[in-house]
């Protein structure tokens, strides 16, 4: 704890400005709590107790000017329809996409084709679907209900063709996004490998 002591005769010596004396204090309890409640806690306390110090610091008008990346949580998912195709699919038919091989944060629900985010901020979304000769597909990227972004292939001409989506988007906490079909129903959507949805939250300092 002299390092603390240091840190704090130091600050109590000098004529610091408040706005000085509020970025001090701030960082003295962040680095308190990464060096106590990593030996006496829980790694899900850990992470609970850092997010309430820095959310009473943010309370205050205290920002970091960069996080630390240790401590930003991941939040991906990367999921691909199973090996069966599909044909003749409804209207405003939400697309589940049950093999997932990345979920960091839970965000995505296979069951569902949801993804829900877990926190606020910028996201990217990509997916992707392969259709036989003379397939008609009309996707759309969903936000809570609403329509953001189309893709469509019409009487493809191709022995297979992939058909590609991307939609940037800030959300809030609990904001909901998948992917259906729209227009008309989809002729053939091929399964396995081909066609998937992701999604990542951008972290920026």
């Amino acid at each position: 704890m002299d390092m603390f002591n240091d840190f704090h005769l130091t600050i109590y010596n000098q004529q610091l400005s408040p706005r000085t004396m509020l970025n001090a204090a701030c960082y003295l309890m962040l680095m308190h709590a990464l060096i106590y409640c990593v030996t006496t806690t829980s790694p899900p306390q850990f992470m609970k107790d850092i997010n309430g110090y820095r959310n009473a610091c943010k309370s205050i008008g205290w920002e970091p000017k960069q996080d630390c990346g240790s401590l930003r949580q991941v939040i991906a998912f990367h999921a691909r329809l199973g090996h069966g195709h599909l044909r003749n699919v409804p209207v405003n038919t939400t697309m589940k996409y049950g093999i997932v091989l990345l979920n960091k944060g839970e965000g995505y629900n296979p069951n569902t084709g949801i993804f829900t985010a877990p926190e606020d901020g910028v996201y990217s979304f990509a997916w992707s679907f392969l259709t036989f000769h003379g397939g008609t597909v009309y996707i759309a990227a969903v936000v809570d209900n609403v329509d953001k972004i189309h893709t469509c292939i019409k009487n493809q001409q191709s022995g297979h063709i992939n058909t590609s989506g991307h939609l940037l988007y800030e959300l809030k906490k609990g904001n909901k996004v998948w992917i259906r079909t729209w227009h008309v129903p989809a002729t053939s959507i091929l399964g396995g490998y081909y066609t998937y949805f992701s999604g990542s939250k951008l972290n920026s300092n």
